[in-house]
């Protein structure tokens, strides 16, 4: 989990918000294990990051004769590692600049920058580049495609979306005053928020015209247009109070006006989000997501190096459940409950601690996987690491969106409180037993989340721009799997905890991909989870609330598992084989902060890159 994600859980916001925030995706160290490495080379492109744009829009946007693209051009480029950093901080400076996705003035200067980083990128020597240089040039190709990819799906979208909302151009006039800073008389202020009041009006009036695409994307587009309406909302509330008191001939005009487009829009927007999208907003049970559909999931993949399609992941997701069920009764027949894996979980379920004795327990977990790793001499744990985690409880609130734990600079913890429920309590104990969180405390400290953000803003921090569910979702998953190859589960209920995560993880893949390619509804998913994994109702409704409607990227979920199973193929192929020992392979590993793990194991195995390379790793055996 995300430290970025985990702080958007515990806010009060985010419950209050769930229905629309899940329309909002679409965002030199040395290595003792590998050697000194080599300095970048000096390439330097010869293509400007852009020309200079003198027209109009331009003067309005950033003043006479100055593009915004040009802001990040340098002195000297000294490697690929500085232009990562250049392309994040024009990535920034355009979203902070550029607050409206459908801003015409936003989108022309976006399709811009990237055309001209592709441009600047392929200016460059890749045969020239040094090794490191050319795994990072490949990331940042990729990076650059694939938002080049996602800017033109985005613009799509608002525009089919956008036909649902007829007073948008007047409004982006309006807002031009605040966003672009052009000339707007007090007058004419006032007459284009009446028009913006009255199309709003007429279109609540007559919700059936208001519809102008294909039945069967009806309900999508119109929950996309209740965010842009939330966007405009906010916009022209902040264009309202960048003139209010502060221009009197403004006030005197447009006060009324602007109260009027504000009720206005307000009702119309409460049309689109209940009739046409089919959403109650104080129903904080209903699941709501858009699947992103086949096409844009090829891309997903191939952006995420991953050689696989769909149907292929969702195999390997069956096959590795099925590898679950066989060791669950396995450890069934331990307990002398003849196989039965649902006996096994309701018995490994009533084994909690008392309320107010989860923290020890964590405590204790946390140092007992410590030991376990440094005993082992599995990988190196500072001692900043190994102190520098804090405990914190989750509030009953965001334990409706997160039933478990987070993690990361701090592990919180899930568990009942007297503000629940008789049944929510009791749920929650149960899917915060003693064994379920055992797993789960290396998962999010030591080994796991804790350690990797330790490591990334020590070594090749740069690289944080590739961030990937793979890399951190599926480190952590690799060392319950590693753990459990080592015997760390010294009992049956020790086995079912880590077998219930795990088997969980498989159905993640299961569940995500099908519903992201339009074949689960979200109800569907919720049953697969409670049927076939033995989640408790809420805990499973939680889970895919937050797969659907907490900001992940439609990978996300499938990360885990697929990110395990790459760094066990890479374990075998380099550590089985006598290339590197543990420590090595696994300090290697974090050092290189996100990279793709088909590219780490490029490097590992000394393989020459080129820069046409593609995802090509068929890292699965089923054996």
């Amino acid at each position: 989990m995300t430290r970025t994600l985990r702080s958007f859980f515990i806010s009060t916001f985010w419950l209050k918000s769930l229905p629309i925030l899940a329309l909002l995706y679409f965002s030199g160290v040395k290595s003792e294990s590998f050697g000194q490495e080599s300095e970048p080379t000096a390439t330097k492109p010869t293509s400007s990051i852009a020309a200079t744009d003198n027209s109009a829009a331009t003067r309005n946007a950033s003043g006479p004769g100055v593009s915004l693209a040009t802001l990040s051009q340098t002195d000297k480029d000294t490697g690929i590692a500085s232009l990562i950093l250049q392309y994040q901080a024009d990535q920034k400076t355009l979203q902070r600049r550029f607050r409206l996705s459908i801003d015409p003035i936003g989108i022309d200067y976006k399709t811009k920058m990237l055309e001209a980083w592709n441009s600047k990128l392929a200016a460059i020597d890749f045969e020239k580049l040094a090794y490191d240089d050319q795994i990072d040039w490949l990331m940042l190709d990729s990076e650059v495609r694939h938002d080049s990819e996602l800017l033109a799906s985005q613009i799509v979208r608002d525009e089919e979306s956008k036909k649902l909302i007829p007073y948008a151009e007047v409004l982006l006039l309006y807002v031009a005053s605040k966003e672009h800073g052009s000339v707007l008389d007090a007058e004419d202020a006032a007459t284009l928020l009446d028009d913006i009041a009255a199309k709003a009006n007429a279109t609540t009036t007559d919700v059936s015209k208001t519809l102008k695409c294909d039945d069967s994307t009806a309900a999508t587009v119109a929950v996309h247009a209740v965010s842009m309406i939330d966007q405009l909302t906010r916009q022209i509330q902040d264009t309202h109070r960048y003139h209010d008191s502060y221009d009197p001939q403004y006030t005197w005009w447009a006060g009324k006006p602007f109260e009027a487009a504000k009720q206005a829009i307000a009702a119309h927007r409460k049309v689109v989000c209940e009739v046409l999208a089919g959403l109650d907003e104080n129903d904080t049970e209903k699941i709501v997501g858009v699947p992103i559909g086949a096409v844009a999931f090829e891309k997903e993949l191939r952006h995420a190096w991953i050689a696989y399609t769909a149907p292929e992941l969702v195999a390997i997701g069956e096959y590795e459940l099925a590898w679950c069920d066989e060791r669950f009764k396995e450890a069934a027949d331990e307990l002398n409950l003849d196989g039965d894996w649902r006996k096994a979980l309701e018995h490994v379920k009533s084994l909690h601690v008392e309320p107010g004795d989860q923290p020890n327990l964590i405590r204790e977990l946390a140092w007992e996987a410590i030991r376990f790793l440094e005993g082992n001499d599995l990988i190196t744990i500072p001692e900043m690491a190994k102190q520098g985690w804090r405990l914190e409880m989750m509030s009953p609130e965001a334990q409706r969106v997160n039933p478990y734990f987070l993690g990361g600079d701090n592990i919180i913890v899930s568990f009942p409180t007297n503000t629940m429920t008789h049944a929510e309590k009791l749920m929650s104990l149960k899917s915060n037993n003693i064994h379920f969180c055992r797993p789960t405390v290396h998962h999010e400290l030591v080994p796991g989340h804790h350690l990797q953000y330790y490591v990334l803003e020590r070594y090749r921090p740069y690289r944080q721009l590739f961030s990937s569910p793979f890399w951190m979702e599926g480190w952590a998953l690799y060392w319950e799997m590693q753990l459990w190859d080592m015997g760390f589960a010294t009992s049956p209920e020790d086995r079912i905890g880590m077998l219930f995560w795990r088997r969980h993880r498989a159905a993640r893949i299961i569940f995500s991909l099908n519903y992201q390619l339009g074949k689960w509804s979200a109800e569907e998913c919720v049953k697969y989870l409670v049927d076939r994994v033995g989640h408790e109702p809420s805990a499973a409704a939680a889970e895919v609330r937050r797969s659907i409607m907490g900001g992940y990227g439609p990978l996300y979920q499938a990360g885990y598992m697929l990110g395990g199973l790459q760094l066990r193929a890479l374990h075998a192929e380099i550590v089985q084989t006598g290339k590197m020992n543990n420590r090595d392979f696994h300090d290697s590993i974090l050092k290189e902060n996100y990279i793709p793990f088909e590219l780490l194991r490029m490097k590992m195995l000394a393989k020459p890159l080129s820069a046409e390379q593609l995802p090509a790793w068929k890292f699965h055996t089923q054996k």
